[in-house]
């Protein structure tokens, strides 16, 4: 078979999973493109298929470049996320009365990909970049995991909802939410 001839500013790395039903290519800043490869599909055919999306990984790599450099960089050691976590867990509290959505339990963790998320047992896990986010874009992720406490998907229930929460702008929060990054991986 022929070797297909990639124009990719970033080291390409294939991950075989058991779990993953279909192909996934995942872009992050460092540079670097990871591809999930299900049990099922070839490794050629992954090759095939991250070469027809060459302009797809370039665009996101162009747009995390340019965030890196417009964003000026944080100082981790200005966030005490004790504290940060303490407000976030009032905050919480707050929407959670007013909106009559209980939550179990809260935790505070280091997440990889998600800024939060709800369990099947209403228990909310919240990630600690949150703290490095402004206020209205925090708010914006604690409303989305309560409202998972009523919407266990992302229906249009669930939309209209959190838009009902967030003053009609719940679609552009996500837009904007989008372009931070998470600056704290463990």
């Amino acid at each position: 078979m022929p070797t297909l001839c990639l124009d990719i500013p970033a080291p390409v790395r294939y991950v075989r999973s058991l779990r993953a039903r279909q192909i996934r290519i995942t872009v992050k800043p460092d540079p670097a493109v990871s591809v999930t490869v299900p049990r099922r599909v070839s490794l050629e055919e992954a090759q095939r298929f991250v070469a027809a999306k060459q302009a797809w990984i370039k665009s996101h790599l162009e747009r995390m470049a340019r965030q890196s450099r417009e964003t000026p960089p944080l100082d981790l050691q200005k966030i005490d996320l004790k504290k940060a976590q303490d407000e976030l867990f009032r905050r919480l509290a707050h929407f959670s009365a007013l909106h009559n959505l209980p939550y179990r339990r809260a935790a505070f963790r280091c997440q990889k990909t998600r800024w939060g998320s709800c369990s099947s047992r209403n228990a909310i896990s919240l990630n600690i970049n949150i703290a490095f986010l402004p206020e209205h874009l925090q708010d914006y992720i604690l409303l989305h995991e309560l409202v998972h406490i009523r919407h266990k998907n992302h229906s249009e229930h669930f939309w209209e909802e959190l838009n009902r929460y967030c003053g009609g702008r719940a679609k552009a929060m996500r837009r904007e939410l989008k372009t931070h990054t998470m600056p704290v991986m463990l």
